[in-house]
Order: structure tokens, then sequence, then C-alpha cells
């Protein structure tokens, strides 16, 4: 039986879609149209890591993961949704010691984190709130998560980590200084280098953990990227949903 609704937890790919500093833009423009040639024909043009997307290991790691090489199942699954909003200020670096206290309040404890072998949780998703500025210059100074928070995520067998931001690590713009701040890509350094997948610019996972859920169910996502031989990362078409535990 199909899920009751699905919530889309991704944004639209549009001329105004945010893009990581240096990274090629989005843009789309026709080559065909039905008065001139009976059909409608787009070109797309984007780098893989526009919009809603996902990080595969060889995204920082030449000898890491490709897309093609991971089994769809690492896309799908039940997962946590963490409440930071509370953390969120711009530039704000969120440290593992608040996480747990997250957790601790939140549907699905540290205790239900793990391999899925084992019959735990292994998508943990965190709600900053950073979405609702999508678009607008401010979108950049993002809440960002420490080097502590990967490590102990990892040590407990998550297999994916998402964000509603630009990126689980700090956005460091040339007016700032550029490249060059000690830790700067620690998330993906940490994560993708132990084999654990990101999903950055998620959206709307307020409704995944909503008053109109019902009490003891559980939270499905669907992450799947395009399927890009050999690539890095690509755009997802993130949903989710939740149902009873099976």
């Amino acid at each position: 039986m199909p899920p009751k609704s699905l919530i889309d937890l991704s944004h639209p790919l549009t001329p105004q879609t945010t893009i990581y500093p240096g990274d090629p833009p989005f843009a789309m423009h026709s080559v065909c149209n039905i008065p001139t040639d009976g059909y409608t024909v787009h070109a797309v043009s984007l780098g893989t890591h526009t919009g809603t997307h996902v990080d595969a290991p060889f995204h920082f790691f030449a000898q890491g993961q490709k897309l093609h090489e991971l089994s769809l199942e690492r896309f799908v699954g039940r997962a946590v949704v963490v409440d930071v909003r509370h953390l969120a200020c711009a530039r704000a670096r969120i440290r593992w010691r608040d996480v747990r206290e997250c957790l601790d309040r939140t549907r699905g404890t540290i205790a239900s984190l793990g391999p899925r072998s084992e019959g735990k949780i292994d998508m943990v998703l965190f709600w900053t709130g950073w979405d609702g500025w999508w678009s607008e210059q401010k979108y950049f100074d993002h809440p960002y998560f420490g080097r502590d928070v990967a490590e102990e995520l990892v040590e407990m067998g998550v297999q994916l980590v998402g964000v509603d931001t630009l990126s689980p690590d700090e956005t460091v713009l040339v007016k700032d200084g550029g490249k060059g701040k000690e830790d700067a890509f620690a998330m993906h350094e940490v994560l993708l280098g132990r084999g654990c997948l990101i999903c950055e610019n998620l959206t709307n996972l307020g409704e995944l953990v909503g008053r109109n859920s019902e009490e003891g169910e559980e939270v499905w996502v669907s992450l799947a990227p395009l399927s890009l031989h050999g690539a890095d990362g690509a755009p997802v078409r993130a949903f989710g949903w939740t149902e009873k535990p099976r």
C-alpha cells in the first residue's frame, strides 16, 4: 500500500537556485518547440551538486565510491529528524553535545541509531530551518556542524547525513577570507571518508515531524539521485513519509 501522503523535500531548480560558490549555475533553455518542431525539448546545464543533492565519497576522495557504485538501497530508508532550530544562528557551529541533547528530546533516540543489519536507523536528517532563506544571500550564512558530530555518527553506524543547508560544513566566501580555514570541510572529510553519504539543501523537514504525524509512526525518506555513471554526486528528487512500524 502506498504512503497516505508524500512530503516533497527538494527545492525546485530555477535560475534563482542557490549554488555553492564556484560551482556551475543551473540553466535551462528551449531547443525544440511545438510551433516549429511539433514537440518540446529543453537543454539543461548544471553541476553535480546543484539544488537538493547527494554527495558520494568520490566527491572528496579519489579512491572513494562513485555514484554508480552505491546500491539504490543506500538512499531509501527510515530516518531520524533532529530538530536543532534553536541552535541555528548565522555561522554558528553545532557541536556533538548539542546534538546529543536534541536526540534525547527527539522521537528516535540515540539507541535507535546504528546499522540496518541490527534493525536500527542509519539515516539522520538535521532540521535547522535555514531552508527558509533559500535563494537569499543569508542562505550562505547557515549554521554548520563540528567534526565531533561526524565522528560520533559514523561510530554509531550512521550511513547518511542530511541537512537543510548548503553544506554541513561552514560555507566560506571569498569576501570572508576564502579557503584555508582550519577544519573547513571536517564533516565532508569524516563522513565521506568513512563511506557515509551526505544529502544537502533539503527542505520541509519539519513536515515530517509535524503535528499531524501519528504517535508511534516512523519517518521514511527516499533520496535517490540521478543515475550518473562515474559521478561524485547528483541532484535528488527527495521525498518523505511517515508510517506505522512494519
